[in-house]
């Protein structure tokens, strides 16, 4: 009886924790979707200007703030958690980190994107070497 309320009080702190890191999550994400209503209607209001990203990309952003934050709506995460069975309560922390991978796979993507715009813009960077460099044996 003992270890059962110990273990119970384990899970009440992890559940805790994934409310606060859900709750921070979520603060981002309402921030990020001020900003980029902002956005939008400072283009409208400025009569689209030729810097403004296209309208597929600010779609595209609204898309994935609305997906982000049903996601953190949905009670499938805990629902799915046997709190008697110990491995299904690991495999759940297991998805959670997953979960943290594939928005760091997300950012990742979305910097590659950034890079694949700007070299279509022709702004690509190379690196040139000095010709006093270039002359140089070390």
């Amino acid at each position: 009886m003992h270890s059962r309320l110990q273990e119970l009080k384990k899970e009440e702190e992890t559940l805790l924790k994934i409310k606060v890191m859900l709750q921070d999550q979520l603060n981002r994400l309402k921030f990020e979707e001020g900003a980029l209503k902002s956005m939008i209607s400072a283009q409208t209001e400025d009569g689209a200007s030729e810097r403004s990203p296209p309208e597929t990309e600010v779609k595209r952003w609204q898309r994935e703030c609305q997906r982000r934050l049903r996601s953190m709506d949905s009670p499938s995460v805990v629902v799915n958690i046997n709190l008697d069975d110990e491995s299904k309560i690991n495999q759940t922390k297991l998805l959670l980190n997953a979960a943290v991978d594939f928005d760091m796979e997300e950012e990742d993507d979305e910097e590659e994107d950034e890079e694949e715009e700007d070299d279509e813009d022709g702004n690509e960077l190379q690196f040139m070497p000095d010709e006093d460099e270039e002359e140089d044996d070390y």
